[in-house]
């Protein structure tokens, strides 16, 4: 039987991010006996038998699906590369596991693997998300060092997605104006994607953590993108947007907010810039705060913090 790691890697590649199934059923079960119902040879009465789960029902091919996917082999090279790496695995009990995830509910996910210090998401408080387009303007990328340099964001955790573009932009200045930096990634994170960006995720790490739902070796997949936006605005207390097309992951990652209660905040540009367009549909259609100069940024962030302008 796999260890409870290796169960953790096996439902990491086998289940979509935010399966509800999944989910519950590993909650009930834990990853290891979840994982031996679901590949044997049982039927689907047997997989969830005991267990409650009538808002998250199993159907065979649902079941086929997870049981289709399931390939040890997979498996023992991930966890062989993740012991390489020092990457570690964190669940919801481990005392290191960002609580506010838990505001996801059933679309919380099952595991998270970390580079870095696993508890970097409290060590400063608040945190605040800035993401953006991953082919800024000149101003944008200004703006977004402005955000991050001023005396607003002192003793704050800056997280962004790790992309090209005013993600790459966000952490360097987290790192180089000593915020705790914080990169949620769609991919294993013994490889980064954009490889571009490796050595910027390696002062990362160093310096703060990089996390991720995906197991070593996963591949990346435009839909893992999407799935990882929602860790991003659920380990935030506030996200900002400097420019982003009126469809685009940024635009994603501030509806996830606005359905989790965060304040989301814009940067504006011109009307007729494209790279403006979706800021404008976030303060029209979320109410999202515009930004009128830097400091501004601080009025995102929770009140207490101790570092709002």
């Amino acid at each position: 039987m796999p260890s409870e790691v290796e169960a953790r890697i096996a439902w990491g590649f086998m289940a979509q991010p935010g399966d509800p199934f999944a989910r519950a059923l590993c909650t009930a079960l834990g990853p290891r006996e979840a994982l031996a119902r679901v590949v044997g040879n049982g039927s689907v009465s047997r997989v969830t038998a005991g267990i409650a789960l009538e808002d998250t029902p199993l159907t065979a091919a649902h079941r086929e699906r997870l049981k289709a996917s399931y390939d040890p082999d997979t498996v023992r090279r991930s966890m062989a590369v993740q012991e390489r790496a020092g990457i570690i695995a964190l669940e919801q009990s481990h005392p290191d596991w960002p609580e506010t995830l838990h505001d996801l509910g059933d679309a919380a996910p099952l595991t998270l693997w970390v580079r870095g210090d696993p508890g970097a998401w409290s060590v400063s408080t608040p945190r605040l998300a800035v993401v953006g387009s991953r082919a800024p303007t000149a101003a944008g990328l200004a703006h977004t060092a402005s955000i991050i340099a001023g005396p607003w964001l002192d003793h704050a955790a800056v997280i962004s997605g790790g992309a090209t573009g005013i993600d790459t932009v966000a952490h360097h200045a987290a790192l180089l104006h000593h915020r705790v930096p914080i990169a949620v990634l769609a991919g294993g994170l013994e490889g980064v994607y954009p490889t571009q960006n490796s050595g910027l995720m390696n002062h990362v790490a160093h310096a703060g953590a990089i996390f991720s739902e995906a197991p070593c070796g996963m591949r990346v997949r435009p839909e893992k993108f999407l799935a990882r936006n929602r860790l991003i605005a659920a380990l935030s207390h506030g996200v900002i947007v400097v420019e982003a097309a009126y469809r685009s992951g940024a635009i994603n990652t501030a509806h996830h907010a606005a359905n989790l209660g965060r304040e989301v905040a814009v940067v504006p540009g011109r009307w007729d810039d494209k790279a403006s367009r979706g800021c404008f549909r976030l303060a029209k259609d979320l109410g999202a705060r515009i930004l009128t100069e830097p400091a501004d940024a601080g009025l995102v962030l929770p009140l207490g913090s101790g570092v709002r302008a």
